[in-house]
């Protein structure tokens, strides 16, 4: 039996990207008072606007009391406004404000920068298959934190 499992090795490297996304860019995303979970939210809404903090959790895989606090830090931020459902008054729907919709083009470029740069490292274009750039990609993530 073979120790490679497609869709397990697919799973495996979204992990390896993921945590090193994180770590690579949550220095950027401070000095800009956020954090890697605050940009993934405020992205979300810019996208596909309002969500109640439920649907937020559950497209984001966070749980209830961490989608709490980042919802109470992106409103003092004054990124996010929360008001009461018309439909069921015990649910928060969450909007994007203006304010928060002017920070995204800066998240958008610090991910897309993040992505240019491992392209580049691993001499990979935009359009080379996919299965083939995640395990590119997360070789060189491996090696590069050797």
């Amino acid at each position: 039996m073979t120790l490679q499992t497609f869709p397990g090795d697919l799973a495996q490297s979204f992990s390896i990207i993921h945590r090193a996304f994180q770590r690579d860019t949550q220095p950027i995303y401070k000095a800009l008072n956020l954090n890697v979970t605050n940009a993934y939210i405020l992205l979300l809404l810019e996208q596909q606007g309002a969500h109640s903090q439920n649907e937020l959790a559950k497209k984001l895989v966070i749980n209830k009391g961490q989608i709490t606090r980042e919802i109470k830090r992106l409103s003092e931020l004054g990124y996010v406004s929360q008001t009461q459902s018309i439909d069921n008054r015990t649910t928060n729907v969450i909007k994007i404000t203006a304010a928060g919709s002017q920070v995204v083009p800066k998240i958008v470029e610090i991910r897309n920068k993040w992505w240019q740069q491992r392209l580049d490292r691993s001499h990979l274009d935009v359009d080379a298959p996919f299965a083939e750039t995640l395990q590119t990609i997360m070789k060189e993530l491996i090696q590069r934190s050797k």
